[in-house]
């Protein structure tokens, strides 16, 4: 229905999404000599979290944020209120999910 009301030029639908990403990983497996004891080195420093929220208009626009750390109410606000802003029609928001149509 949503999609619908978008292709007629009703609203703007635009999906929703955040995700984050760290420089540090710990290995998942590792490979040693035989007889030789198994170790995992860490460096000390692990360095911070980057965020990502994003707003995607299918085929016309793509929005975004960068956050050091994790999004928090404060930048989900001021990124909300900038779309708010910007708009020029009614526009609906949609959280992208898996398997979300």
């Amino acid at each position: 229905m949503l999609q619908l009301a978008a292709a007629t030029g009703e609203i703007d639908l635009k999906y929703l999404d955040e995700s984050g990403f760290c420089l540090w990983s710990e290995p998942g497996y590792t490979y040693y000599f035989r007889g030789e004891q198994k170790r995992l080195e860490q460096t000390k420093r692990r360095g911070r979290r980057l965020s990502i929220i994003g707003l995607l208009q299918p085929l016309i626009s793509f929005v975004y944020g960068l956050v050091i750390g994790g999004v928090n109410r404060k930048s989900y606000i001021q990124i909300m209120e900038q779309e708010a802003a910007d708009a020029q029609r009614g526009v609906v928001l949609r959280k992208l999910s898996p398997g979300a149509k």
